[in-house]
């Protein structure tokens, strides 16, 4: 693992050189089975050809798990090529079943709109006011005008670092100050996530929809 504290200037060199030097199923932030998630997930009652982005996917098992749900349109994004091909490696023949973009979130657009956008990786990471701007830009203009938003942070009681980078961790009333106007808070749900090293981890699963979706 890496031992600098500094903000990294090339976030996919970065997290290759992460994925490349540990097993994933040993880093901190794996999942056998990302349950919160696939709940938020078929709660909202989108269809299952409704078009998906997992941002920061990574290595997740949840584009196995939506692909068994019967989910048919997924796409994964991360910044990390050696994160995506062990996803892939894993999914064997059924990787092509889902699209794959390396891409930095702060940058990315799409001709495609999402139904719903699920997140448990990336938005914890961004510290700075400005990375949080381009991210909230990327969302609003890759969801759909009824879009989803499936988001899990680290909590107000879970760890201040991961993988040696500072994160922010929110509770319902700041992490909406920062998704207002434009999308409403649904619902929220704590989850005590434990670690491959059986360290104790406290996550904040948010529900947002676009406001517009109401009216």
């Amino acid at each position: 693992m890496h031992t600098s504290s500094e903000k990294p200037h090339d976030p996919g060199n970065y997290w290759d050189k992460v994925y490349a030097s540990n097993r994933h199923d040993r880093l901190s932030w794996y999942q056998e089975r990302p349950q919160a998630s696939l709940d938020m997930i078929e709660a909202t009652g989108i269809g299952p050809d409704s078009p998906i982005i997992d941002v920061g996917g990574g290595a997740s098992l949840l584009g196995d798990f939506l692909l068994q749900s019967g989910y048919t349109d997924i796409t994964v994004l991360d910044c990390s090529r050696e994160a995506l091909d062990c996803a892939k490696r894993r999914l064997g023949s059924l990787e092509r079943k889902i699209s794959w973009i390396i891409e930095d979130i702060r940058h990315f657009r799409s001709s495609e709109r999402f139904a719903l956008w699920h997140d448990r990786a990336v938005f914890h990471f961004f510290v700075d006011h400005a990375d949080r701007r381009r991210y909230l830009d990327t969302l609003d203009s890759c969801l759909d005008e009824r879009g989803h938003v499936v988001l899990a942070t680290f909590a107000p009681s879970g760890p201040k670092r991961c993988s040696c980078q500072d994160v922010v961790r929110y509770d319902e009333t700041v992490i909406a100050e920062w998704f207002e106007p434009k999308f409403r808070l649904i619902s929220t749900l704590l989850v005590c996530h434990e670690t491959p090293s059986c360290t104790a981890e406290d996550y904040m699963y948010f529900y947002f929809r676009r406001r517009d979706s109401f009216y």
